[in-house]
């Protein structure tokens, strides 16, 4: 019985929408669900491969021994590395190389890929980069000399494990055994030598030695786990798990949207058939079961399908997404499909009970009343506890993101401005006097149901608003990574250039017509002192380290002035508006810092915002020309070369001193992962787009029932079919034309709140949304209009209805 009446009640529209809707809510979860819970356990096992250890401790100088001692005592495996650059010569040749110097520990954690495979650098052998090989023209088995020493080469490195990504790497790497760093002399009392020690452990053995350690460390030290790329790349694929999150943010509240619209309707339209069931002896409790019979199986058979569905996009978004994932990703576990199911439940239990309930409720009365519907858990009280549960969830699930509140505060403001313009809409109409008979009869019946107006002006409106509200987003992250690589970026760095080679080095450029970017100087120091306060003891990473200072005379493009004026004059500094803040260092105050030679101070008279994300040189302080001449000074280029590598080797002859970095590659690497994602957008937009178009299609299926009554009485009068299939194009052109402008002010709320707040993006206002979202809401639903019309008018519908 049950089976047949759901068959039955399966060739029903509205139950097709709720059905395809849950599937969709179930496919999103499930999807989105799997690939962050893999991510997750998979990040989690790696993590301690991608820095070689549990956690680092990397300091300027060499640690106390006593440290160590204590690591080994709590029962940590300790692992030593030394960092610095050197020359290396092959015959009369130079190349400054980088130099990693590791124990027998090395690599803790993870594999150190070589060729050959499985070498490790022994002491009195070598491993190099297959660039520093190239620019050597070196090969395995040869000597190569690194500072004093002569040692052999025993292979190349192709990966680290701990390398991570760092475009800006001084030199071609050279990794060398410890106990080869005396004999090569390059370690001296004053050299730029970087010390990382790694620790292995459990979790609690590394809780009790940080402890220990923490209280002793100084400004040189920082103690870390797996670092976070806060780069370009890494900055973008935030941005892109953000908006992946609110894709499926967005394919909820449609899902629920169109589920409810969708189930309201369905529940309605059913009345007359419960009370005549009822009439004809049906029991309340034989029609619960058919009731809750139908709505198991229908959630069944959403499950199924939006499992399936879930699949599907869980496999095309690995496959998108697969540059940017770990390599070996574990399988999910089941918590991914309780999310699904448990949010199907929920959404039918909130959106659906009510409705079921009125069902349930319907009076046999009503097969000689109409009018007569059951009075069930009032509106007034039932939506706000609704809209609080339903909030309270997604706070839940998406644990309080800046998402949900800049989207419900879209939703806010559109909800408000559905009541407001609505209601100004209306009263505008009745004071219309309209002479085109379509337009008048298409008012007349807007005016005649106020609350069903109101109610489809919300639901087009919310639809029109979230998936402009997808597509923008999704257009301005494409911007923004177009902006990082724009076609000319430049594919080679020149860095160390000694003051008295700039000069030659722009001749050289010149003579081969390449033209190089900004010249930039750079200075290294420290801030000691905030007016007067020294910032030992402040856990700000800034302060931990050397910073990059710089002079110039005018204001890089892509460093915008926030605060104060341009440019900075004697004893005057411009700061990064982001350092400021977390300094809390304002206009006027002065910063002291320790250099190679002397201290030097400057007041503060610029706050710049910096761009961190463009592959360009990027300061925190720069400074007015002559401020650090006292300085020891080096200087950075970058340009573009794209033919034969003669110049670049005639270069590197020319100024040996110089390292000449090869970005090329990276920033293909980083053009083809981006890509990658901006396809995995696309998947989750058409996702959005597709619960999108099943609340239109819920909205449009509520009224026809009613208007098809409507037109068989005026086709009874005499209206032509023409006349009416204009009247309901005009009715449905008209509420497109005001859900858009409705559309277009929430979504301009909801774009300032995330591109400011979470996207990290400047916000204006897009023009475009304000025509765009009019002219496609009045043309989209006047096509809907148009074929409900061509539906409602056939002959033997019309005919049937008149009959019945």
């Amino acid at each position: 019985m049950i089976a047949r009446w759901f068959w039955r009640e399966w060739r029903s529209p509205s139950l097709l929408i709720v059905w395809l809707a849950l599937s969709l809510a179930v496919a999103c979860v499930l999807a989105l669900g799997s690939i962050s819970d893999r991510m997750e356990k998979g990040l989690s096992q790696q993590s301690r491969e991608y820095m070689a250890g549990d956690r680092a401790l990397r300091s300027s100088r060499e640690v106390p021994a006593a440290w160590l001692d204590k690591a080994r005592e709590e029962g940590l495996k300790v692992g030593e590395q030394v960092s610095f650059s050197t020359m290396t010569w092959a015959g009369n040749t130079p190349q400054l190389a980088d130099v990693k110097a590791v124990d027998s520990v090395y690599p803790m954690y993870g594999t150190l890929q070589t060729k050959p495979e499985g070498v490790k650098p022994q002491p009195g052998t070598v491993l190099l980069a297959p660039r520093l090989l190239a620019l050597l023209n070196l090969k395995t088995g040869d000597e190569i000399d690194v500072g004093d020493a002569t040692l052999r080469i025993a292979g190349e490195i192709v990966q680290e494990p701990d390398a991570g990504f760092n475009p800006f790497q001084m030199a071609p790497r050279l990794m060398m055994n410890m106990a080869d760093v005396d004999k090569t002399g390059a370690v001296q009392p004053g050299s730029r030598v970087s010390w990382r020690y790694k620790f292995g452990g459990t979790p609690e053995q590394l809780a009790s030695y940080e402890k220990w350690l923490l209280p002793q460390l100084k400004p040189e030290h920082r103690w870390y786990g797996l670092e976070q790329d806060e780069g370009a790349l890494g900055k973008s694929l935030e941005r892109s798990q953000q908006f992946l999150l609110l894709s499926a943010l967005l394919t909820l509240l449609l899902a629920v949207a169109a589920v409810a619209v969708a189930m309201g309707h369905y529940c309605r339209s059913r009345y007359d058939l419960v009370a005549i069931l009822k009439t004809l002896g049906a029991g309340r409790a034989q029609l619960r079961k058919l009731i809750i019979g139908q709505w198991l199986l229908l959630l069944t058979l959403a499950v199924i399908t939006g499992g399936a569905m879930g699949l599907l996009f869980e496999h095309i978004l690995l496959i998108l997404l697969k540059p940017v994932l770990p390599a070996a990703l574990p399988s999910a576990s089941a918590w991914p499909w309780l999310w699904a199911i448990g949010t199907m439940i929920v959404i039918s239990l909130l959106v659906g009970l009510r409705p079921y309930r009125l069902l349930l409720a319907t009076q046999p009365l009503r097969v000689l009343r109409r009018d007569v519907v059951a009075s069930v858990w009032p509106l007034k009280f039932y939506i706000p506890v609704i809209c609080l549960v339903v909030i309270g969830l997604l706070a839940w699930l998406m644990g309080g993101s800046p998402l949900l509140w800049s989207v419900l505060a879209g939703a806010v403001v559109l909800a408000l401005l559905c009541g407001v313009l609505g209601w100004m809409v209306l009263n505008v109409l009745k004071r219309l006097t309209l002479k085109a008979l379509p337009l008048r009869l298409a008012v007349n019946r807007l005016l005649r149901q106020p609350w069903s107006t109101l109610s489809q002006l919300a639901a087009f409106s919310l639809s029109f608003m979230l998936l402009a509200l997808l597509l923008v987003l999704r257009g301005d992250l494409l911007d923004r990574w177009q902006q990082q690589l724009p076609p000319e970026s430049p594919n080679y760095f020149l860095i160390n250039i000694a003051p008295e080679q700039v000069q030659p080095v722009k001749t050289f450029l010149a003579e081969h017509q390449v033209i190089p970017e900004a010249f930039y100087p750079i200075v290294r120091a420290r801030l000691t002192q905030i007016n007067g306060q020294t910032t030992e003891g402040n856990k700000d990473e800034s302060l931990n380290r050397e910073l990059n200072l710089t002079w110039q005379e005018k204001q890089p493009d892509h460093n915008p002035i926030v605060a104060g004026s341009w440019p900075p004059k004697a004893g005057e500094v411009s700061i990064e508006e982001g350092l400021s803040k977390r300094l809390n260092i304002k206009l006027g105050d002065k910063v002291t810092f320790t250099g190679d030679t002397q201290d030097f101070s400057a007041t503060v008279t610029s706050l710049r915002k910096v761009d961190w994300e463009s592959l360009r040189p990027n300061f925190f302080f720069i400074f007015p020309s002559g401020a650090l001449d006292g300085q020891p000074q080096s200087w950075l280029t970058s340009f573009r070369w794209e033919g034969d590598n003669t110049l670049l080797t005639q270069l590197n002859r020319e100024f040996p001193t110089i390292s000449l970095l090869d970005i090329g590659a990276i920033l293909k690497q980083v053009g083809q992962v981006l890509e990658q994602v901006s396809r995995a957008l696309e998947v989750m937009v058409v996702l959005v787009t597709a619960c999108g178009v099943l609340l239109l299609l819920a909205q449009v299926q509520v009224g026809m029932r009613q208007r098809h009554q409507e037109l068989v009485v005026y086709r009874t009068l005499g209206a032509s079919k023409p006349l009416l299939r204009t009247t309901l194009w005009a009715e449905f052109a008209l509420l497109g034309l005001v859900s858009g402008l409705v559309a277009a002010i929430g979504a301009e709320t909801a774009l300032a709140m995330l591109q400011t707040r979470v996207f990290d993006f400047p916000w204006e206002p897009d023009w475009r949304l304000w025509l765009a979202l009019p002219l496609c809401g009045a043309v989209l639903l006047s096509l809907c209009g148009g074929w409900l019309g061509i539906r409602l008018l056939k002959g033997k519908a019309l005919f049937r209805q008149f009959n019945s």
